[in-house]
């Protein structure tokens, strides 16, 4: 008669039982996920604080009609990333004024280089804050591109040894073999498992950053509109 081998009980058992190959494969997934679930965990509330700031400076120049009724609300919002923006605006109109008056200079608008400067000190807000936005976001992608590749390499190395135990034992029956190739497929999972999430995250938290994006972007050109009406421009 054959030899079979006992077939374990269920997922935990085949975790436990797992080969040392599959073992270090499960335990690099399992860092890989809990990493992706820190991120995850990190983004979901930075996303969650930016748009309650994104509300709350809607709301609050809803009331500003001059550059310094935007100036105070700007002052009452602190360190939200939205206020930012305007205060940028506002503090380069500032210290231009200054230096026109220190320098004799009795133009009222400002010249196409001037504006040029002021477009590019709000794009450079702009995309202080989206840098800093998107940070971490590439390791979940990461993590989603390598996991399973992670998984599939654990699961052909197991493979590879349940067909040597076949190999070298001469047993061939579903019995024989099953354990072994439940293990080898376990990496798999494990991969799958850690790939998942970080996929979905990745995909979720870009589109949201676009969002923020573009929403600062508004309020840099409603703060150059604002200037505009006023004269400043």
């Amino acid at each position: 008669m054959e030899p079979t081998a006992v077939a374990p009980a269920g997922l935990l058992d085949l975790v436990l039982s797992a080969s040392p190959e599959t073992t270090v494969v499960l335990v690099i997934c399992a860092i890989c996920s809990i990493a992706s679930w820190y991120v995850i965990g990190a983004k979901w509330w930075e996303f969650r604080r930016l748009d309650a700031e994104r509300i709350a400076y809607d709301r609050a120049m809803e009331r500003a009609r001059t550059s310094e009724e935007r100036a105070q609300v700007v002052i009452t919002l602190g360190d939200s990333v939205f206020a930012g923006v305007a205060r940028t605006a506002g503090a380069y109109v500032a210290d231009l004024q200054a230096a026109m008056e220190r320098g004799g200079v009795t133009r009222s608008g400002l010249s196409l280089t001037q504006l040029d400067a002021l477009t590019m000190a709000l794009d450079g807000s702009v995309r202080h804050t989206v840098e800093d936005t998107g940070r971490m976001i590439p390791w979940l992608a990461t993590i989603g591109a390598t996991a399973p590749l992670l998984g599939l390499f654990g699961t052909v190395l197991g493979i590879i040894n349940a067909f040597n135990g076949i190999a070298a034992g001469g047993a061939s029956t579903i019995a024989s073999v099953g354990p072994g190739i439940a293990d080898a497929l376990v990496a798999t999972a494990a991969g799958l498992g850690a790939a998942i999430p970080a996929v979905v995250a990745y995909n979720v938290f870009t589109s949201r950053m676009e969002r923020v994006e573009g929403a600062l972007e508004r309020v840099a050109q409603e703060a150059i509109g604002m200037l505009g009406r006023e004269g400043v421009l």
